[in-house]
């Protein structure tokens, strides 16, 4: 990239990080791209000694990735060996976050019992109303256990992440006792420490809960207070990266610090320092954030170089940033957020100069710059880790960017004059209320927008010609470091990466947008109990669509419609549901049901009918009436097997949906909550392929005569990990296996997903990608099916 160095270093560091710990196969691939890069992008006159150069910084990365991914494990290992509770003396190295009622803080482990490895990290959240602080010590009683890999298809890899921030464990505290940090080594993080606890303090005095909810995230980074709906608004608009803390929050407090120089009549160099300052008191307040310190490093590499009166342009500043961080904190280089930080300033300074020109005749369009810019190189991450676009991004920010820059700015200054002169920053907090407000109606227009999100399914090619997308298009959009050499025609090889890396980009953003969602092989169906915790969501896959029954439950701080389903539709390519089945009218059921139908279009919602004592769900969501006898499709047939039309229940279980699903061993009963009195009623024949146990595995359901009078070969079960019902029972999973059912449990496995046809069920596994429908001609078989293939 025109001699840049420090963006070569950086390139070669990171490619060496990801496939750290991953095997000879990836640090080879690593190794050769690295390689490539420095032959291709270098044009010094050393162009074997550069290469050689980028190959060391590569191996270098490798093996640090290698060693910390190793002791990783081995720190992982001492859990699983003793999955339980804890006695542990730590130290907390972080800011802990309190907007949820409950702090969560990352702790380091000095020593516990039973013993684990010193040093060990670890997510804990203490009791409420805990003051604990960052530098404190802390001798608390904690369940730990190791994050779980990833739980449904779409989802998050809680434990992937966990290693990115070089977390061995996580759990919750029963008891602490808080040990203040001593002498002059907890002096600076004392002082931090009070500093944000003032401003925390500031914000839940002088603003309304609505607008602290958007205040705290925007200035101290955390989101642990953040609803589950304003979440869902600020994803569907493409806003959430307002709350994340990179460059945008620290160029603006930097600019503001810069420009208090300025008036005070300081110069070049004196509004360099104050930026700087500005950017390291920011990230010693709100916690070393990923993409946070990211900024801040940048800003004060580009101040160092103007203190020093050297020339550092915006790319060398952000290149030094990232391999300086990389080194300090490799697991980094799997962060989400330091990857869409670093991705999205790529693009601004790469992309956003070249078409800031090529707009300037266009003043609508000059606006929309930065956005477009940074969404064009970030636009390979959000493919592969969310698999949706917003379109309405560019109008969104628009509005957007400039009300948030206002309220980070207004909420900064009247907590300082609050803290000054106290009751003086009630104007500016009052000017926050109204920013606030606006910030929030922009959120929810722009997620009533028609299909504000859109779906791109999961195909892996997608974000791979996007990525080389952008990677081509940074090369040949990369404005020269001299002045003399920017005003020279760009060469054919900068003009053809720029052609080159806009067809890529456009091509994959053109197959996302058209993705078709996934289809199940000719004569079989797809049965997906996602993974909702203690609840229910079943997705049911066909030729001509997809279903779901149910849709997960809801709390203050966690939405499964939200968090879960859409996530799997949105991988799955769906952005129409056939139906949305609701067996019965209890929380761990419908409570993701609004966020479902905010997030993909409906054609149908069904429900039980209306009895005494148990009126569903059906008023509420609009919903057409099923009753026993009703045969809701064909090709595979649905039938209804309960409720009857007329009905005295017990209650909501006793009135729940249950549905048969295919013909004869390709057969599967979705029981919902029906006790085993509604069991003992139902009209069944044995040989299922799949049953959905009843009630999450209560003990009042599954009896031994229905299982008997049944037969299934398959036993799936949805329960929570550790839930406080006890689910499954213990005699529930005794009358299965004396029924002979193979069992399957969400709770141990995640998300399960069956295929069903003439010959029965098998168990896909979808870890290995999306399932494809095999190919026609003999022997065709798909690729993604779990090897061996069990069959039942």
């Amino acid at each position: 990239m025109g001699g840049r160095c420090a963006v070569a270093a950086a390139v070669a560091v990171w490619l060496g990080l990801l496939p750290g710990g991953g095997g000879a196969a990836a640090a080879t691939v690593a190794l050769l791209l690295a390689c490539a890069f420095g032959f291709v992008a270098w044009r010094g006159p050393d162009r074997v000694g550069t290469v050689a150069l980028l190959a060391a910084l590569l191996l270098a990365g490798f093996a640090r990735g290698a060693a910390g991914r190793a002791a990783l494990e081995r720190e992982r290992a001492r859990f699983v060996a003793h999955d339980g509770l804890y006695a542990v003396a730590a130290r907390v190295v972080e800011p802990p976050r309190r907007e949820a009622g409950e702090p969560v803080a990352v702790v380091r482990i000095d020593a516990a019992r039973p013993p684990l490895l010193a040093g060990t990290r670890a997510r804990l959240r203490l009791p409420a109303g805990s003051d604990a602080e960052w530098g404190d010590g802390l001798e608390a009683l904690a369940r730990l256990e190791v994050p779980p890999s990833r739980r449904n298809p779409g989802g998050g890899d809680a434990r992937a992440a966990a290693a990115a921030a070089g977390l061995a464990a996580g759990g919750r505290a029963f008891h602490t006792t808080v040990r203040p940090g001593r002498g002059l080594d907890a002096l600076p993080r004392a002082t931090l420490a009070r500093w944000r606890r003032a401003l925390e303090r500031c914000y839940a005095t002088g603003l309304e809960p609505a607008a602290r909810e958007l205040v705290v995230p925007l200035i101290l980074g955390d989101r642990s207070g953040v609803s589950p709906d304003l979440g869902a608004h600020l994803r569907a608009s493409g806003l959430v990266h307002l709350l994340a803390l990179s460059g945008l929050h620290v160029a603006w407090l930097a600019a503001l610090a810069r420009g208090l120089a300025a008036a005070a009549g300081g110069g070049v160099r004196a509004r360099a320092l104050a930026g700087a300052t500005c950017a390291a008191l920011y990230l010693g307040i709100a916690g070393p954030l990923p993409s946070l310190a990211r900024a801040a490093a940048t800003e004060l590499f580009g101040a160092g170089a103007r203190l020093l009166g050297r020339a550092l342009d915006p790319l060398q500043a952000l290149a030094l940033g990232a391999v300086t961080l990389l080194a300090l904190e490799p697991g980094w280089a799997r962060d989400l957020g330091f990857q869409l930080s670093c991705a999205a300033t790529l693009g601004l300074v790469t992309a956003g100069p070249w078409l800031a020109t090529a707009a300037r005749g266009a003043r609508l369009a000059m606006p929309l710059v930065a956005t477009a810019s940074a969404q064009l190189t970030a636009l390979p991450l959000l493919l592969a880790r969310f698999h949706a676009v917003a379109w309405a991004v560019p109008i969104t920010n628009l509005v957007a960017v400039p009300i948030a820059g206002l309220l980070v700015s207004g909420a900064w200054l009247g907590a300082i004059v609050e803290l000054a002169l106290p009751g003086a920053g009630r104007p500016l907090f009052a000017a926050c209320e109204l920013l606030a407000a606006l910030l929030r109606a922009v959120a929810e227009a722009g997620a009533a927008l028609p299909a504000a999100l859109i779906g791109t399914g999961g195909d892996p090619l997608l974000p791979a010609v996007a990525g080389a997308g952008a990677t081509m298009l940074a090369l040949g959009l990369a404005p020269a470091r001299d002045l003399a050499s920017r005003g020279r025609p760009a060469s054919c090889a900068r003009v053809a990466a720029r052609v080159l890396g806009g067809a890529l980009l456009a091509t994959a953003l053109g197959a996302a947008l058209g993705a078709q969602p996934l289809r199940p092989p000719p004569g079989r169906y797809w049965l997906v109990v996602l993974d909702v915790g203690q609840g229910d969501a079943t997705a049911l896959g066909f030729a001509d669509g997809w279903w779901l029954v149910d849709a997960g439950p809801r709390s203050p701080r966690f939405d499964a419609g939200e968090g879960i389903v859409l996530p799997f539709l949105r991988w799955a390519g769906v952005r129409r549901l056939a139906a949305l089945a609701l067996t019965h009218d209890d929380g761990d059921h419908t409570g993701g049901v609004e966020a479902v139908r905010r997030g993909v279009g409906i054609s149908r919602i069904l429900a039980p009918p209306a009895l005494p004592g148990a009126p569903g769900p059906g008023a509420r969501f609009g919903a057409a009436t099923a009753r026993r006898g009703d045969t809701l499709r064909r090709d595979p047939e649905l039938r209804v097997l309960w409720p009857p039309p007329s009905l005295a229940p017990r209650g909501d279980n006793a009135a729940s949906l249950v549905l048969e699903l295919g013909a004869g061993p390709a057969r599967s009963l979705l029981a919902a909550d029906a006790d085993s009195m509604v069991e003992d009623s139902l009209e069944v024949t044995p040989g299922a392929a799949v049953l959905k146990v009843a009630h999450h595995g209560s003990a009042t359901s599954s009896g031994a005569r229905f299982l008997a009078r049944l037969a299934p070969r398959v036993a799936a079960i949805s329960c929570g990990r550790r839930n406080p019902f006890g689910h499954p029972d213990r005699g529930v999973l005794a009358r299965l296996a004396a029924a002979g059912c193979e069992v399957r449990r969400t709770d141990l496995g995640g998300a399960l997903w069956f295929e069903i046809g003439p010959d029965g069920a098998r168990a896909l596994d979808w870890r290995r990608g999306p399932p494809r429908e095999p190919a026609a001609g003999p022997g065709a078989r798909s690729a993604t099916l779990a090897a061996p293939r069990p069959r039942w």
